[in-house]
């Protein structure tokens, strides 16, 4: 495991002090100088070949990155290193790697995220009994930490009261958004802080690499504990490279209308909330959750975007028109794809996903999201197909001609007989049923007519999480015995009732659908851009944060593999027959 150091630095020498090499040596890494440079391109290709970052100590940080004046007894700073050091962090972290801050390391994290620092603990903290640039030499311990039980820190060295070394100027002042401070001195000074989110980014006050070097068993533990994290990562890495990744269900063409283009990142969005369906006069910021910069960053080699229509009247007038408005978002989605050629292509079968990644390209896949956009015409199916649709959501949330959904009194109960065609005619033209939002006995008829696989793009385990939305242990197992799949579903009311969902919780519906459905039967539908997101997994560009808790749940790359697309593929194989 490569370990990337941030360092030091002083009469135009980028240094830093052996004991942060010998500590990561120690642990087992292989440690590298990352030289202060501060061109972008520069610092993003070093870390590209590293899988985790320690950020070393040194001087103060600057108060223009926190938004303060400059306090009279702020001297030591380095304007050039602060700039290197916020690079490097953000670098890192949109990559997901794992990265430990040591001191002003600790500081920098905190910064970097939007924190603020108390910049003179003398003047600023007058009543503290604690000195916080120790006479000693820095293997020794000076005073106690008191460590939150419930926090990661305690996880890795296993004590709630820990004796540490001191040597900083400046502290954390209010922490920043997304961590939370797990590790105080006597004084309150906060010591550590660490990833709300359940990422692996931690920061400490002291300096551990000393007192490791020294035989500490704690602080050789923290150095072992990023290690780990670190072999993981580039372990998760490797199979992104080797596998195909596929999303299931992105909403990302509804924003069509507001003029994105999926190949750039695309500014803050002011969106209309009549458009959504909303009642509020207030246009909403929004940011989009799946373009191609952040497949690249996230390492997803695929997203099939949707035309997503809400469910409106059944008249001859509207049917029309929602066929049309059906083909002219795919239309447009088409266009995206080719206006983004060198980057993106449009993937119909498991062949296509296949060849674009081998050229170095992000695949989309068609999708329909709600039947009613077919009308009550048979032969707009057709024109889907002519257009590579893959799948077909059958309804959203309200009955249609074809089939009854999963809220409200049923009106067909299941599927009507014109539904009946319609799953016949997908069939002969190669197009996937997919189930999700539809009623459970919809879903049954379904599987009862249908001479293919279908596939769930976005729903959750109902036993974990009880929607109508979600899947029942009944209904899973006969997806799978048909063949099907069960894409989990990363909107949070769909995987915790309470609380915020996690990564872990999404995780926690994998694994429950492998242990009753079985391996071949699950894979993952973000719903991205429709309102999927988690807490540690806000958007694409996040998605290798399954593929590590699937790794440390104990997943071989095999099953990585069928999760992420494996499984979706082999359906998309079996309905093209």
């Amino acid at each position: 495991m490569i370990i990337g150091l941030s360092v030091n630095h002083a009469e135009e020498k980028s240094c830093i002090a052996d004991a942060y090499v010998n500590a990561t040596v120690k642990a087992g890494g292989t440690p590298v100088l990352i030289p202060l440079v501060t061109g972008k391109a520069v610092l993003e290709n070093i870390i590209s070949h590293i899988d985790g970052l320690i950020l070393s100590g040194g001087g103060d940080i600057h108060p223009s990155f926190f938004g303060e004046e400059l306090h009279p007894a702020v001297t030591d700073c380095n304007l050039e290193r602060d700039r290197y050091d916020l690079a490097l962090i953000h670098a890192a972290i949109e990559r997901q790697m794992p990265v430990l801050g040591i001191c002003r390391g600790h500081q920098a994290l905190n910064v970097a995220f939007g924190g603020t620092l108390i910049q003179d603990i003398p003047s600023q903290v007058p009543d503290s009994k604690i000195v916080h640039d120790q006479a000693e030499a820095r293997e020794v311990a000076s005073h106690s930490v008191r460590i939150n039980p419930e926090s990661k820190l305690y996880q890795i060295v296993m004590q709630s009261d820990l004796r540490v070394n001191s040597f900083h100027h400046q502290a954390v002042k209010t922490v920043a958004p997304g961590f939370r401070a797990v590790a105080f001195s006597e004084d309150g000074l906060v010591e550590a802080i660490e990833s709300d989110e359940g990422k692996t980014i931690l920061g400490v006050q002291w300096h551990p690499e000393t007192m490791a070097v020294a035989g500490n068993t704690a602080m050789t533990d923290i150095f072992r504990y990023f290690v780990r994290e670190a072999a993981l990562y580039a372990k998760a890495k490797e199979i992104h490279k080797e596998i195909i990744t596929l999303d299931s269900h992105t909403d990302t063409p509804m924003y069509f209308k507001y003029g994105i283009n999926i190949g750039e990142t695309n500014p803050v969005l002011k969106l209309n909330p009549k458009d959504f369906g909303m009642e509020s006069e207030e246009n909403t910021d929004y940011t989009l959750k799946t373009d191609i910069p952040k497949m690249k960053q996230g390492m997803l080699d695929a997203a099939a975007m949707v035309a997503y229509l809400p469910q409106g009247a059944r008249t001859e007038e509207a049917s029309k028109r929602a066929a049309g408005e059906t083909l002219s978002v795919l239309d447009t989605l088409i266009g995206q794809i080719e206006k983004n050629k060198n980057t993106a292509g449009q993937a119909k079968t498991s062949a296509d996903l296949r060849r674009i990644k081998r050229e170095g390209k992000k695949a989309i896949l068609a999708g329909v999201e709600n039947g009613y956009g077919i009308g009550k015409d048979l032969s707009i199916l057709q024109k889907l197909a002519d257009r590579g649709v893959v799948y077909i959501t059958l309804c959203h949330n309200g009955h249609n001609d074809i089939c009854d959904s999963h809220k409200g009194t049923p009106e067909h109960n299941g599927l009507s007989e014109f539904g009946k065609e319609v799953v016949r005619e997908m069939n002969r033209l190669g197009i996937i049923v997919d189930i999700s939002h539809t009623s459970e006995k919809t879903s049954f008829d379904v599987l009862e007519i249908s001479r293919h696989p279908v596939v769930a793009s976005h729903s959750s385990v109902k036993a974990l999480c009880n929607s109508t939305r979600n899947i029942s242990d009944r209904l899973m197992k006969a997806i799978a015995e048909k063949g099907g799949v069960i894409q989990v579903c990363l909107y949070g009311g769909f995987i915790r009732e309470k609380g915020r969902a996690t990564v872990e919780d999404a995780v926690d519906h994998i694994d429950y659908i492998v242990q009753k459905a079985g391996i071949d039967h699950v894979g993952i539908g973000s719903d991205f851009d429709g309102g999927g997101g988690l807490t540690g997994l806000k958007d694409t560009g996040e998605m290798l944060q399954i593929t590590l808790e699937l790794l440390r749940r104990g997943y071989s790359e095999k099953a990585t593999a069928q999760i992420w697309g494996g499984n979706f593929m082999r359906v998309m194989r079996a309905v093209k027959r």
